[in-house]
């Protein structure tokens, strides 16, 4: 029998989850109205679509965990069965801005593209037909890990897309032909893409341990929750980066061109 300090450090860890969630949901959303204010003003393509992305995550998590917030097991399956329709949307929205961002002209891309959208609808479409509606069990349910594949595809591609990118820029940066915070923003996309990824690889044996014991480890509880910190951090500094950051960026930039010469 678990003692009552075990329970309550339990309650506490799935509280704090939760909560942090909540707060993450609130930023994207926070984080997509600042970006589709300013692509309407600018007319620009990328900014609607990532604002439409953030836009589409923020909403994910709100329905995921406003059951937990408003303690109402009633709303459990359809909130989550919500969140999962609205997230695997704002994957494909992942993969289209990292197609017309980077690889416009590439014939390869609107096929890369497809293919996570085709995992994406062959998972859900399994994943009905075998009752497990909110895509929770790696381990009955094959339709998983094609949804899994179709989820993972769009954020390695930003991330090997932006760190790409992020290399060619610092050989612009050099000799001036790039500014020091767009510079920048490709890494952070990159590590984007990193992080949420990584959540990805967490959550397989996270919902494995779910199917098995009905409860969600608290490692992976940890180490989702501090990715998503890090997702978090990354986009407020890609976005809303503070003066103290932006000056030492051009500063870093200014010293490096000066190296060169």
């Amino acid at each position: 029998m678990e003692s009552p300090t075990g329970q309550m450090e339990g309650r506490l860890l799935e509280e704090s989850a939760y909560l942090l969630a909540l707060f993450s949901g609130f930023f994207y959303v926070a984080a997509a109205f600042f970006l589709l204010r300013l692509s309407a003003r600018s007319g620009e393509t990328p900014e609607r679509v990532l604002g439409v992305t953030f836009l589409l995550m923020g909403i994910s998590y709100l329905f995921y965990e406003l059951p937990f917030a408003l303690e109402s097991e009633a709303l459990f399956v359809p909130f989550s069965i919500a969140g999962r329709a609205l997230w695997d949307a704002s994957v494909v929205t992942v993969a289209l801005f990292t197609k017309q961002v980077f690889h416009s002209d590439r014939s390869w891309a609107p096929r890369l593209l497809g293919s996570s959208v085709a995992l994406l609808l062959i998972g859900c479409a399994v994943s009905v037909r075998y009752g497990d509606w909110e895509g929770l069990l790696p381990l009955s349910n094959p339709g998983f890990w094609a949804e899994w594949l179709g989820q993972s595809i769009p954020f390695a591609w930003v991330s090997l897309a932006g760190l790409s990118e992020y290399a060619k820029a610092r050989r612009r940066l050099r000799v001036g032909l790039t500014d020091a915070l767009v510079c920048n923003r490709f890494l952070l996309f990159g590590l984007l893409g990193i992080f949420q990824l990584g959540s990805l690889v967490v959550l397989i044996p996270m919902y494995i341990d779910y199917e098995i014991t009905g409860v969600f480890s608290a490692w992976s509880d940890r180490v989702v929750g501090s990715l998503e910190i890090l997702t978090v951090a990354t986009i407020w500094i890609a976005f809303f980066p503070p003066t103290l950051y932006r000056n030492r960026l051009r500063g870093a930039a200014m010293a490096d061109a000066g190296g060169e010469d």
